[in-house]
């Protein structure tokens, strides 16, 4: 999986992926968040998501806290779910967030999006017990686990 910055050869192909209509009300569109990354820069960055050289989804990071990176929005288009593409997509962004010397990811998700919640857990992610709003705030401990 690559991270690709959002571009003008790419955004109107950004701009094109959707979700399945069950999933449309639990994230925005991919043009909302460029313009929420626009509004917010230079703290956002929208990244389109390559599996090779397919389009496969889109992410906006938020950078405000030196150890944290916030996943404000993560998606796959609907043609290229259930290919494991989530969890790669998540590592990549793990790697650029290790890479820049951060130590947790943080994201918060709507209330019974139990596909993307079963994903976040799945890689690592745990509640916290705080809101953001009205989602639930999820984080995930980049640092290495110390074994004995």
């Amino acid at each position: 999986m690559r991270l690709e910055p959002v571009t003008e050869d790419n955004y109107r192909a950004v701009i094109a992926l959707e979700v399945h209509e069950e999933q449309r009300g639990f994230v925005a569109t991919n043009l909302r968040s460029i313009a929420d990354a626009w509004i917010y820069r230079p703290k956002m960055q929208p990244l389109a998501l390559y599996s090779g050289e397919e389009l496969v989804g889109f992410t906006l990071l938020y950078r405000d806290e030196p150890h944290d990176l916030h996943i404000v929005r993560f998606m796959i288009d609907r043609r290229a779910q259930g290919r494991g593409l989530g969890r790669k997509g998540l590592a990549a962004i793990a790697e650029v967030a290790r890479g820049e010397g951060r130590t947790q990811l943080s994201l918060s998700l709507v209330p019974g999006n139990a596909v993307a919640h079963g994903l976040y857990a799945a890689f690592g992610f745990k509640e916290t017990g705080e809101m953001e709003g009205d989602e639930i705030v999820m984080k995930h401990d980049l640092t290495p686990a110390r074994h004995p």
